[in-house]
C-alpha cells in the first residue's frame, strides 16, 4: 500500500486533513484514510450541518490539501462507496496533476487575527514609515481577518467600503493582544465579496506603499503565521 502522493516535493500522507470541494463551489473538510498503490485515495464523506456531501457516482470534484510553500488542488472523480459500521467512505481517483494554487509569495493563509482599520493620509503614511505605534491615527473600525500574505489581508467587516479606497491597518500578529506592538501597514482595497448569507462583507485589501524594511519584517510575521496554520492542520 502507497501511503503517500509526491508532486515535486509534496507530499500528501495518509492522515492529512484535506478539502474536497464540489462543483458549486461548497467546500468540506475531510481526511486521507487510504490509498491503493499507484491509485485512488479513500476519504470520509464529510457533512455539514448534519447533512453528507452530496458525492455520485463519476463525479467530478476537486482535492484541496495545504504545503509550507502553497494551496495545492488535484481534480478528482468518485469512483466506488463503502461503509465501516457508521462511517461512509468514498473512494476517488486523481484524473489530473495538483497544480499550486497561488504562487508562494501571494500563499494566503485562513487565520484570525486581529485587525485596526484607520484613517489614511499624507501625514499617517509618513508616520507609517517612521514608528509602528502611529498614535494619531484615527481608527475607523477594529474587525477580524479572514486570511493574510505577504500582499495581501482579507477582511470580515459589516462596512461597506469602496475599492481603490486606501487605509492604515494596525495588525496584531501576537497570539494576545498587548503580547507584542501592532504591526503598520498601508493597504488598498481590491475586492468586496458579500460573505455567504450573512450582512458582513469579505473585504480584499493589497498592501501598499510599504517600506522595503516594512514589506520584510511582515513577510516574516505571515511566514510564523502560515507555519502554525498549516501545523493546525496536520493534527
Amino acid at each position: 500500500m502507497q501511503r503517500n502522493m509526491t508532486v515535486d516535493d509534496e507530499i500528501i500522507v495518509v492522515g492529512d486533513k484535506v478539502d474536497l470541494v464540489a462543483h458549486k463551489g461548497r467546500v468540506y473538510r475531510t481526511m486521507v484514510e487510504d490509498r491503493l498503490v499507484n491509485g485512488p485515495f479513500l476519504v470520509g464523506i464529510p457533512s455539514k450541518g448534519g447533512s453528507l456531501m452530496p458525492i455520485y457516482m463519476d463525479d467530478d470534484l476537486f482535492m484541496v490539501y495545504y504545503q509550507e510553500t502553497g494551496r495545492y488542488i488535484a481534480k478528482m472523480k468518485a469512483i466506488a462507496f463503502e461503509k465501516r459500521g457508521d462511517v461512509r467512505y468514498v473512494w476517488l481517483q486523481q484524473i489530473s496533476q495538483p497544480q499550486r494554487d497561488q504562487r508562494r509569495e501571494a500563499y494566503r493563509v485562513p487565520v484570525r487575527i486581529d485587525v485596526q482599520v484607520c484613517k489614511y493620509s499624507k501625514d499617517a503614511e509618513k508616520s507609517l514609515q517612521i514608528v509602528e505605534d502611529f498614535v494619531d491615527a484615527i481608527i475607523i473600525e477594529s474587525v477580524d481577518s479572514k486570511d493574510i500574505s505577504v500582499t495581501g489581508i482579507g477582511l470580515m467587516t459589516r462596512r461597506r467600503y469602496e475599492g481603490k479606497e486606501k487605509y492604515l491597518l494596525r495588525i496584531f500578529f501576537g497570539e494576545v493582544r498587548g503580547k507584542e506592538p501592532p504591526f503598520p501597514a498601508c493597504a488598498e482595497v481590491v475586492r468586496i465579496l458579500p460573505w455567504r448569507e450573512t450582512k458582513m462583507f469579505n473585504v480584499g485589501m493589497q498592501f501598499c506603499d510599504q517600506p522595503k524594511s516594512l514589506s520584510e519584517r511582515l513577510a516574516r510575521h505571515v511566514l510564523v503565521e502560515q507555519q502554525k496554520e498549516i501545523q493546525k492542520r496536520r493534527r
